[in-house]
C-alpha cells in the first residue's frame, strides 16, 4: 500500500481511531504504531513501550476513547497492507473471563493480566517509590518499613474485601446486559480512614448497604443476596480478589492510602516524631495518579514478552533487511 492509497483510506474510514491511524503512517519510518483505550493507558503503555524500543524507533500511540473501538480497529484493519508486528493493539481485561472470555485473540492484541493498567500499578513497591520520590518519606529504619508494609496491605486486603461484593454485583449486571455507568460509584462513599487505617462507615458495613447504594447511583436493580454470594466465590476462586476490582476504584484508594501513610508518618518514624510530615513534592489525585505513577511501575512480564515478540521482531526484521 502506497501512501496515495493510505490517504486514499484515511479519506473514506468512518472509523475515528483508524483514520488517524492512516493519517499517521509512514512507510519506511523508525516508527511503530499501537491503539490504547484513553489517556490514562496512553501515559501507562507509551512509557513502558518507548523504554523497550531499540535507539533511533519511536512509537504512535492513537487513544481511541474505550474497549469497543480499540477491537474495532483490530477488526477494521487490512493485514495485506500492513506489517501485523508493527502496529499493535492494548485493552483492558475488564471481567472478560467471567463473560465467556474475550472474543477476540491475536498475536498483536495485547490484554492486561488484571482487570486493567491500574491494577498494575496499586502495589507496595509503587507505594513505598512514591513515598521516598513525592513524600519525601526517606531513612526509615526496617522495622518502621515493615510497619508502613503492612498497614499499606492490610488496607489494601480490607478495601478489597469490602468491594468485592460490589464488583459482583456489577459483573451480575454484565451478566444481563445492563448498561451501568461505573463511575457513578464512587468508593469514597463508604470508607473513611483512621490513624492510617482503612475501615468501612458503619452504614455501609452490612454488604447489601454497598450494593444498595451502587444500584441506586446507576439505577438499575440489585441482585438477590445469594446471587451475590455466589458470583463473590468465582472471584475468590480465581487468584485473589485485587485482580477483579476495579481498577479505578483501586487508583482511589492507592491515592487516599498513600496521604494518610503520610499523614501518620510521624507516629510511625522516630525521624519524624513530633515534627510535621515530610513536605510533599508531588501532589497526587485521582486524575493525574497514573501520569505520576506510571514510570515507578515495573513493566509487567507478560507486556515485556508482547513487545518484544511483536515491536522488538518487526524491528530485527527492517535491520535484517537494510
Amino acid at each position: 500500500m502506497d501512501m496515495l492509497e493510505i490517504h486514499e483510506a484515511a479519506r473514506e474510514s468512518d472509523n475515528v481511531p483508524y483514520h488517524e491511524f492512516l493519517q499517521y503512517y509512514k512507510i519506511g519510518e523508525q516508527i511503530v504504531y499501537g491503539f490504547v483505550e484513553g489517556k490514562d493507558d496512553f501515559s501507562f503503555y507509551r512509557r513502558h513501550i518507548e523504554s523497550n524500543l531499540s535507539d533511533g524507533w519511536d512509537v504512535k500511540l492513537i487513544k481511541s476513547d474505550n474497549k469497543a473501538k480499540v477491537l474495532k480497529t483490530f477488526d477494521d484493519m487490512e493485514w495485506s497492507r500492513f506489517p501485523k508486528k508493527r502496529v499493535c493493539f492494548f485493552v483492558d481485561r475488564d471481567l472478560s473471563e467471567f463473560l465467556g472470555g474475550e472474543k477476540r485473540s491475536g498475536e498483536n492484541l495485547y490484554v492486561t493480566d488484571n482487570y486493567s493498567i491500574e491494577n498494575e500499578v496499586v502495589n507496595f513497591k509503587t507505594m513505598e517509590c512514591f513515598l521516598e520520590d513525592a513524600l519525601g518519606v526517606t531513612d526509615v529504619n526496617s522495622t518502621e518499613f515493615e510497619l508502613i508494609r503492612n498497614l499499606f496491605e492490610s488496607n489494601l486486603m480490607a478495601f478489597s474485601k469490602a468491594m468485592a461484593p460490589v464488583m459482583a454485583q456489577i459483573l451480575l449486571w454484565r451478566r444481563a446486559g445492563a448498561n451501568a455507568s461505573l463511575d457513578n460509584i464512587e468508593p469514597k462513599r463508604f470508607f473513611i480512614f483512621e490513624e492510617g487505617k482503612i475501615r468501612l462507615k458503619l452504614s455501609f458495613e452490612p454488604p447489601e448497604r454497598r450494593i444498595h447504594h451502587a444500584a441506586s447511583k446507576v439505577k438499575v436493580p440489585q441482585a438477590t443476596s445469594k446471587e451475590i454470594n455466589d458470583t463473590e466465590a468465582e472471584f475468590r476462586g480465581k487468584q485473589g480478589l485485587e485482580k477483579y476490582i476495579r481498577g479505578k476504584y483501586l487508583l482511589w484508594f492507592f491515592v487516599q492510602c498513600a496521604k494518610e501513610i503520610h499523614g501518620e508518618i510521624p507516629h510511625i518514624c522516630e525521624k519524624y516524631k513530633n515534627k510535621k510530615p515530610p513536605k510533599v513534592h508531588i501532589e497526587l489525585s485521582v486524575k493525574n495518579a497514573i501520569f505520576v505513577l506510571g514510570p515507578r511501575v515495573r513493566c509487567p512480564s507478560s507486556l515485556k514478552t508482547f513487545l518484544e515478540r511483536n515491536y522488538g521482531a518487526y524491528i530485527r526484521e527492517v535491520a535484517l533487511a537494510a
